[in-house]
């Protein structure tokens, strides 16, 4: 008989076990000989994380969504300067020499700011500095070794919000930095310390950082798709769903008689992968696109997901044609547009689906 002594017994020690978890999950793990806390925090005390440099800059933040992504990446490359005159020229000379710049190397524009879904290594990033640890210390330094870390002037700059307030950094790289160390000043105190290594390269190469994938459900979640583009629709059910790289799709119509060709084109539209990837609300640079075509995917009455495949509308009207300007596609998961190398080739072979009896 469970009397109401031993629930409440019962009770307080699930609560200490999750305690326990929850403590475990948050608190520092052991570090090395010499190792010490830049940043005393735990994950949900890091809720920005902003970096600067000559070519871009760049912000995590966690996802205020409870259903949203946990990280997401706020992308702004830096256009490169035009060159400074010359000493010792004259200005004709410093003239002639900016023309032929710009007509036999014109650089190409800066991308826009974009926001963009951080991938898991992103999320990374972000815990990485909950709490900082420095694999060492050198407190205070002089002019002269400031210098020797490249902290004398340095134009790498990075600012964490910890519970809203924001520690403000400069990171240096020595000339001959052969094993890529990095080293952070406190702007606040002016303490030196050795970069974690991986960081700054992180950092400095956002791009890696961003969520590329189309879907997060798997082959497995579906039982059936149906394809729409042009007024018509045909559906499709998956067979043998459960044994990986053995199933198959059946016209609803005749479920016993798989159909290769659409095995083929939901292979080659499953293992597609973007060229570019647009931000939050961004569109292509020709233009409000045009969906031409869309996947929905079921599990039974359950709508599991869905990919849409657009082309920019011209004053015509869109193309229907394979090959014809860029295609650029869409899913439950992605923030936004993304572009598709091989687009067009599957718009065209899933309305030869459509079309088919």
């Amino acid at each position: 008989v469970v009397t109401g002594r031993s629930a409440a017994i019962q009770g307080g020690l699930a609560a200490a076990g999750l305690l326990a978890v929850y403590l475990t999950w948050q608190r520092e793990p052991e570090h090395p000989p010499g190792a010490v806390t830049v940043i005393e925090a735990v994950k949900a005390d890091i809720t920005h994380v902003h970096y600067t440099d000559d070519n871009n800059a760049v912000d995590f933040e966690r996802g205020r969504e409870s259903s949203g992504p946990p990280i997401w990446i706020h992308l702004v490359p830096t256009a490169k300067a035009e060159p400074k005159p010359s000493p010792g020229k004259d200005q004709k000379d410093q003239k002639d020499q900016a023309d032929k710049a710009k007509t036999s190397d014109k650089p190409k524009p800066a991308e826009p700011p974009r926001d963009l879904l951080g991938s898991e290594p992103a999320t990374k990033i972000l815990d990485g500095f909950a709490p900082l640890i420095s694999p060492r210390s050198f407190g205070l330094l002089d002019a002269a070794k400031l210098k020797e870390l490249g902290l004398a002037a340095p134009t790498r700059k990075l600012e964490v919000t910890v519970r809203g307030d924001v520690r403000r950094f400069d990171i240096g790289q020595p000339e001959k930095a052969t094993g890529g160390e990095a080293f952070l000043r406190d702007t606040g105190d002016g303490r030196v310390y050795l970069l974690p290594r991986g960081m700054l390269a992180d950092l400095q190469n956002p791009s890696h950082l961003v969520d590329r994938r189309l879907h997060t459900f798997e082959i497995a979640d579906f039982d059936r798709l149906v394809l729409s583009s042009g007024g018509k629709q045909k559906e499709y059910l998956q067979n043998s769903r459960e044994v990986r790289g053995k199933s198959s799709f059946a016209p609803a119509k005749t479920p016993d008689k798989p159909d290769q060709m659409a095995k083929n084109w939901h292979d080659a539209m499953w293992r597609a992968f973007p060229s570019e990837i647009l931000g939050r609300g961004e569109e292509p640079p020709t233009g409000k696109p045009a969906v031409v075509l869309r996947i929905d995917y079921y599990d039974g009455k359950t709508s599991v997901g869905f990919m849409e495949f657009a082309r920019p509308e011209s004053p015509g009207g869109v193309s229907e044609e394979a090959g014809s300007g860029d295609v650029y596609a869409r899913t439950e998961h992605t923030a936004g547009w993304l572009k598709l190398g091989t687009g067009a080739q599957l718009i065209s072979d899933a309305q030869k689906l459509i079309a088919a009896p």
